[in-house]
């Protein structure tokens, strides 16, 4: 069974919700976009595929400034290092999986994140069509990329 338009938004709310916590409530959100061809990435990007009731990825995906203002926003001292935009990528998007995870329980596998900057090595299968939110603090972008296939269509 396909996940439900609710569950599907939960993947949008737990983002953001962790998102505004670290900024204080200034996170924007920009139109919104349907990719069919391409996926969208920027200099790091955190995946998780999900296997289930659904199948497909979620991706955080966000420049260095952007996670570079979040490093800062959580640390106030420190020197900031690629390290740290790959350590911020990876706690957005652990608290997706443990989030999604929480919600809907064994009914759909989360993977570990799998963080990395540039494009991924192995290759995304990319569903019909793609979900593409664009978050926006302090004039710099992050992407929130949804692409999931109801499990009865891959076994059709």
């Amino acid at each position: 069974m396909p996940l439900h338009e609710r569950d599907i938004y939960y993947f949008f709310d737990v983002t953001l919700a962790y998102l505004n916590k670290i900024t204080g409530n200034e996170i924007a959100l920009r139109n919104p976009t349907l990719e069919f061809q391409t996926l969208v990435f920027s200099a790091y990007t955190g995946l998780i595929h999900l296997k289930g009731g659904a199948e497909g990825f979620v991706y955080v995906t966000a420049s260095q400034p952007f996670l570079q203002q979040l490093y800062t926003a959580r640390h106030s001292e420190g020197r900031f290092t690629e390290e740290n935009c790959l350590d911020v990528m990876n706690d957005i998007t652990s608290e997706i999986a443990h989030n999604v995870h929480k919600r809907f329980g064994p009914s759909l596998h989360v993977s570990e994140p799998h963080i990395f900057s540039t494009v991924p090595d192995d290759p995304i299968e990319m569903p019909p069509a793609v979900f593409v939110q664009p978050i926006s603090w302090h004039n710099e972008l992050a992407y929130l990329v949804l692409g999931l296939t109801s499990s009865e269509s891959i076994q059709s």
